[in-house]
């Protein structure tokens, strides 16, 4: 197990504060140890006044050299023996860059001033070792510092874990620091302003809430009651993102403190302290233009000096300050930031990569660029980064070191996102491998890994993989976990929509039901326990339990309409799965009540051009079909249909299936014109549809495409109509593939039946050829040739003798006279084909080739029989 040892260095005046630090350690302790880390602190404490000859400086700095961390905490003073020790730690730094080194300044109260040697000490610091000291105020303030520089140091990727949750920030559910006892969150008014405006709301919800339950019919009053909730989610939401952005702006800090530090960079980190983001912005204005022409001067130079270089270099630690001054001021969009931060994070990489930048630091400014991305959504440039990192970190740290498994996490998140599940589960599979190996198969790390892997197989449709890695998640997370756990909630989920999409509903409920308690436990009345209640719903419905399903749909539904509104996206999914079960037991007028909840909570939140919003219309519009009322349905069909269009295509079977209904209800209406154009338009998509299942050589599901097709051309242009023989053909054509023959040859018929009629030539030529290589696959050969010679007969009156046409029938003649055992007949039907394929297409290609082996070996047998 690896420890972590930290040397903490004090004067007596901040006695409270080092015990809170121990008290901190012992509680990081505990977390670390599950992941394999032990966190040892040595303490001394610097008492001037009482220094004697006890004190054994040898044994101190030899504490000293062995840690990883050292931490001199400093108030109004600066005793010499703190100070000594000091640059012990940081003159062993220099020699083998360990430990590392970290200042803590406790800010002065009114009427504090601090002693001369304290303030010779931070000229020191700064001006002749460019080491810039943490600041803090309160306790939460240091304790969040060290845990950032604690992640620093230990490198196992929990940088990722430290989360503000309810205006409290928590490593591993520790909580280290309420953000409004951090000054750079407490001193600044816009974040101040946005959470008094969050504060008074619950009580303006409330009072509309009264309004609405007492006229429950005024939609204007249930509208204003969905603005102030919508404005409590979004301001909720809003603080979270605003908060995780400035604890982002700290840990950047944390991560420079390891190298150069401009005035200019000091000024905007005091300013960013202070609670003043825009400051911190106004003080780095000049950062950009100052990096480009460091830039610039560093490549144009003949003789590039080491200190050109650190002036580049401190310029890219000024571009990456700026970025995240940028990300944190709330005062400009958040799309408008993101754009920004991304140009300043190509100069970084552009000035890193010209300077010759420190490998370690690189990476870890490759690791932030492509967290980034990620975090904004541009996956696919996201993963070419993270793979740059990646190298870097095999290079520095060797291929497996458990770093590169973050990033491999990383890249197979991102690749699941975009859809390329094969190469999201590799990545996400070599992840695992490297925990394994360098953690160990009980680290709590693998948990996120299985879950990570269970979800992409589920999404894939791979159901049984996903349910073998998630139950490998469950039973790690168990051991390692708190039961009540947020992560064993979200394997029981993932476990309980497995076992749904495989039909065992009763496995699929008992996970769903375990992921319920656990919600209710820790969330109570939380969106989260509402998709519990609607899953659970959802299987009561297909086991046929409509009371039960019922019942814990409107547990879902009473949850969203107090916490979300009647017009959220989730609301409106809700009254969708309450009026699609009211249509299944026959209480059709319930249903279209709640279905047009659906579509008015939907059009409101998403608009009528949203896929959800057209599904909600195909929903109701089948409901009003089976009340027969065709106005209503052929209205809804048509909403639904142009989103269809845009959003799946023409060619998808949703989209189909609306030509069709709505064809169907233009055909009632007699608008024959109008039905014909979209009947057409089925049949296109209809077609399309069943070609490709065939291809991928599903043919149950081309079959029923197919059969649509046939049910159309019937019932629109009659049982004697070309097309209709086409749809027949289609139909023979897979049924043959099935080695379902007889049924091949009923439909192939039909469609000659048909062709015959009206006289098509070339129709039953094809026909003829199609039945006779049934027959063939039946070896009913007589049939077979009988049907080839008609399909000759046909093409010898329409086709010119040399006609690659009469060369294919020539050719199948050829094969049924084989199957047959007429060699001599084969032969001369195939010397036949094989005349016309050499004029045709040339005496080299792969068909003449293979006619000619074909021939050549009946000649032989022919003459072998001959001589016995």
């Amino acid at each position: 197990m690896k420890t972590i040892k930290i040397f903490l260095a004090s004067s007596e005046e901040l006695t409270d504060d080092r015990n809170a630090f121990g008290n901190l350690v012992r509680r990081l302790d505990k977390i670390y140890e599950k992941r394999g880390i032990r966190i040892e602190l040595f303490e001394w404490e610097d008492y001037d006044a009482a220094y004697n000859d006890r004190r054994k400086q040898d044994e101190y700095n030899d504490n000293i050299k062995s840690s990883d961390m050292f931490l001199a905490l400093f108030h109004t003073k600066a005793g010499k023996f703190t100070i000594e020790e000091f640059d012990v730690a940081t003159e062993e730094f220099r020699k083998h860059s360990s430990p590392k080194v970290y200042t803590y300044c406790k800010d002065l109260k009114e009427g504090e001033h601090e002693s001369a040697e304290l303030t010779e000490f931070k000229r020191r610091l700064f001006e002749e070792m460019g080491h810039y000291w943490s600041r803090y105020n309160n306790r939460d303030s240091m304790q969040l510092h060290f845990v950032m520089q604690l992640q620093l140091v230990e490198t196992s990727g929990t940088d990722e874990n430290l989360k503000v949750e309810d205006g409290v920030v928590m490593l591993d559910r520790l909580p280290i620091a309420r953000m409004d006892n951090l000054q750079f969150a407490a001193g600044n008014e816009a974040f101040q302003k946005m959470k008094a405006e969050l504060s008074v709301l619950p009580e303006k919800i409330e009072k509309a809430r009264k309004r609405v339950e007492k006229y429950p019919d005024d939609d204007d009053l249930k509208d204003e009651l969905q603005q102030l909730q919508n404005q409590y989610r979004g301001l909720e939401e809003e603080v979270e993102k605003e908060s995780q952005l400035m604890l982002d702006f700290s840990r950047n800090v944390t991560i420079l403190q390891g190298g150069l530090i401009s005035d200019r960079m000091k000024r905007a980190i005091d300013a960013f302290y202070r609670g003043n983001v825009q400051e911190a912005k106004i003080i780095l204005a000049e950062a950009e233009h100052d990096s480009r022409s460091a830039l610039d001067e560093y490549k144009q130079s003949v003789d590039i000096t080491e200190q050109k270089r650190q002036v580049a270099i401190l310029s890219l630690n000024e571009l990456l300050l700026t970025i995240s001054a940028t990300m944190a001021d709330m005062s400009i969009p958040i799309d408008e930031r993101i754009t920004r931060a991304l140009d300043l994070y190509k100069q970084c990489d552009e000035i890193a990569q010209t300077v010759g930048y420190d490998a370690v630091k690189y990476e870890r400014l490759l690791h932030q660029y492509a967290r980034f991305l990620y975090d904004y959504a541009h996956y696919k440039d996201s993963i070419a980064v993270f793979e740059c990192q990646i190298k870097l970190l095999a290079q520095i740290y060797g291929e497996g070191d458990v770093r590169i498994a973050y990033s491999y996490n990383n890249v197979g998140l991102a690749y699941g996102y975009i859809g390329e599940h094969m190469r999201a589960i590799d990545f996400l599979y070599k992840s695992l491998e490297i925990k394994e190996d360098v953690l160990g198969s009980e680290h709590p790390d693998l948990v996120s890994s299985y879950i990570n892997i269970g979800c992409v197989y589920n999404k894939m449709g791979m159901h049984s993989a996903a349910i073998e890695n998630l139950e490998k998640a469950l039973n790690l997370g168990l051991s390692v976990l708190r039961d009540y756990n947020p992560d064993i909630a979200s394997i029981y989920n993932n476990l309980g929509f497995a076992y749904y999409s495989l039909g065992d509903y009763e496995k699929a409920l008992e996970y769903h039901f375990q992921a319920l308690t656990i919600r209710e436990k820790i969330l109570g009345e939380h969106p989260e326990t509402a998709i519990s209640y609607n899953s659970i719903g959802l299987i009561k419905k297909n086991q046929k339990d409509y009371t039960k399903a019922l019942d814990y749909y409107t547990k879902a539904l009473n949850i969203q309409e107090k916490l979300l509104g009647v017009f959220h996206p989730d609301t409106a999914t809700t009254y969708n799965n309450i009026g699609s079960l009211y249509d299944i037991i026959g209480e059709k007028e319930k249903a279209i009540e709640f279905h047009l909840k659906g579509i008015k909570s939907r059009e409101h939140s998403l608009g009528g051009n949203n896929m959800d919003t057209a599904k909600s219309y195909w929903n109701i519009a089948h409901v009003y079909l089976d009340l027969n009322l065709t106005g209503k349905a052929l209205d809804s069909f048509s909403r639904a249909l142009p989103v269809f269009e845009k959003e799946l295509g023409k060619k998808h079977p949703y989209t189909a299936s609306c030509y069709e209904k709505i064809a169907d209800l233009l055909l009632n209406k007699r608008d024959f014109q109008k039905a014909l154009e979209h009947y057409s338009l089925a049949v296109k998509a209809y077609h399309a549809i069943g070609a490709k299942y065939q291809e991928q050589e599903d043919y149950s599901n081309a079959l029923y495409y197919y059969d649509l097709i046939l049910s159309i051309c019937l019932r629109t242009i009659g049982p004697n109509h070309n097309n209709t023989a086409s749809a027949y053909w289609n139909v023979a054509g897979v049924y043959d593939l099935m080695e379902k023959y007889d049924k091949a040859i009923e439909h192939y018929k039909l469609a000659l039946e048909i062709q015959e009629a009206n006289d098509e030539k070339e129709g039953c030529a094809a026909t003829y050829n199609a039945l006779g290589q049934v027959y063939f696959h039946k070896k009913d050969y007589e049939n077979a040739l009988e049907c080839h010679e008609a399909s000759l007969k046909i093409k010898m009156s329409i086709y010119k003798g040399d006609d690659i046409n009469i060369a294919n029938s020539c050719n199948n003649l050829g094969f049924v006279y084989i199957g047959m055992r007429k060699l001599d007949m084969a032969i001369t039907y195939m010397s036949e084909a094989l005349v016309i394929y050499k004029k045709t297409l040339g005496e080299e290609h792969e068909q003449c080739i293979g006619l000619k082996d074909y021939i050549s070996q009946m000649k032989s047998e022919l003459e072998q029989e001959s001589q016995e």
